[in-house]
């Protein structure tokens, strides 16, 4: 069943509505789809309906809502706060952690991110980065739309790690293994922070200062990965031990 977003509508059953202008293309010529044709709207807050196609024409797909559908939604409240990365890895974790579940993405640039953003250029990329969000959310049915937030610094960022559980893996840290981390409760507010580091990896002052925010430092193993595989290996790990990842499914 193919997956629409319709942000800012309030949906109910028996509605009808057209789909948004960036998915007429799409619906219409690529997925070629007809008049009874079953798709699902979600309103990108965690509702997600069953439609019908009532109309579908190159300037207009209308859909009529059905039957509420189930959340696919984790019980994890889980925010990444990622290092700027060059080329397409940024596209690459964003794509990765929406499939895994994660409710919000914050991209932060710390001394060794490549590149640093500003400008215009800073909306053009978190208006690319949103939408291959979204074309994410739909692919893997989630009704939640999680959101990508502008570009911090780190400074900005250390002011919510003593609020929530944080987990921060760095190369040279060598007591806390994530494994080791894990086997703690999961926190009561369900809510957990991660920070994957650049490139090149965090300077010692940037880990003094994240330690000295209330942030646990843990390590992934003897192998160096790369930012983009340590943020997918991380939050998957997470939702395998604390989330839904695995987890014996109602049928």
């Amino acid at each position: 069943m193919h997956y629409f977003f319709l942000e800012g509508y309030t949906l109910t059953g028996g509605l009808e509505v057209d789909l948004h202008e960036q998915d007429l293309n799409h619906a219409y010529r690529v997925l070629r789809l007809k008049p009874g044709d079953r798709v699902a709207v979600a309103d990108a807050l965690g509702k997600a309906l069953s439609a019908v196609i009532t109309v579908s024409e190159p300037q207009r797909v209308r859909v009529r809502l059905g039957d509420e559908l189930p959340s696919t939604e984790s019980p994890l409240n889980i925010t990444l706060f990622q290092s700027l990365s060059r080329g397409e890895k940024m596209d690459l974790v964003i794509r990765q952690a929406v499939e895994l579940g994660v409710k919000k993405i914050v991209p932060v640039a710390v001394s060794r991110s490549i590149p640093n953003l500003g400008g215009s250029k800073a909306e053009k990329k978190i208006r690319r980065w949103q939408n291959i969000a979204r074309s994410a959310a739909a692919q893997c049915r989630r009704a939640f739309l999680p959101p990508v937030e502008q570009a911090l610094d780190l400074k900005d960022t250390l002011v919510e790690f003593n609020r929530y559980r944080t987990l921060v893996p760095w190369e040279d840290e060598s007591r806390i293994s994530l494994s080791g981390a894990l086997k703690q409760p999961c926190p009561e507010d369900k809510a957990v922070l991660l920070f994957i580091g650049p490139e090149g990896g965090f300077e010692k002052s940037e880990i003094e200062a994240i330690r000295d925010s209330g942030a646990q430092i843990i390590h992934l193993g003897p192998r160096i990965m790369r930012t983009e595989t340590a943020a997918t290996a991380v939050v998957a790990v997470i939702q395998a031990a604390w989330g839904d990842l695995g987890k014996e499914r109602e049928i």
